[in-house]
């Protein structure tokens, strides 16, 4: 997957030693003095590679712990929001029907459901009677006019 520009071959670095020229001394015209590199033994080879093996592990695992993270939030928002959608339809489906009765009761007439009678109620008409203070004549007379 990814491709590394100091990476040689184990194969070619054995069987060669490489050569680096100084990079200080290039296009001077005195002659440059070739440094020769020893070529690295398998066990350095294994233990660089596994060192950077660790490294790119490390970076990996911090990424992943960040978008698991991400993720349990993302989780638990969406409960919410469905939570934030669910809880007032079901509060209006348990408050709701009592609510809609008393309207009914109480406008039945105006929507052509329920007839509301228009008699005035005798009991409650001879108690404000009663509470007012009239002669029993006049309260006769109120009672014809109320009916």
């Amino acid at each position: 997957m990814f491709r590394h520009k100091n990476t040689v071959d184990l194969k070619e670095e054995n069987k060669k030693t490489v050569v680096i020229k100084d990079a200080s001394l290039v296009g001077a015209t005195a002659i440059s003095t070739p440094k020769v590199v020893t070529p690295k033994t398998d066990t350095e080879m294994i233990k660089e590679l596994l060192e950077k093996n660790l490294k790119w592990s490390q970076i990996i695992y911090e990424q992943n712990r960040k978008i698991n993270n991400k993720l349990m939030w993302s989780a638990i928002f969406s409960w919410f929001r469905v939570l934030l959608i669910l809880v007032p339809l079901i509060l209006a489906a348990w408050f709701l029907p009592p609510l809609l009765k008393n309207l009914q009761n109480t406008y039945g007439g105006l929507l052509g459901g329920k007839t509301v009678s228009v008699e005035p109620n005798t009991k409650s008409i001879d108690q404000l009677m009663k509470l007012l203070p009239l002669d029993p004549a006049k309260q006769e007379q109120l009672k014809a006019l109320l009916k």
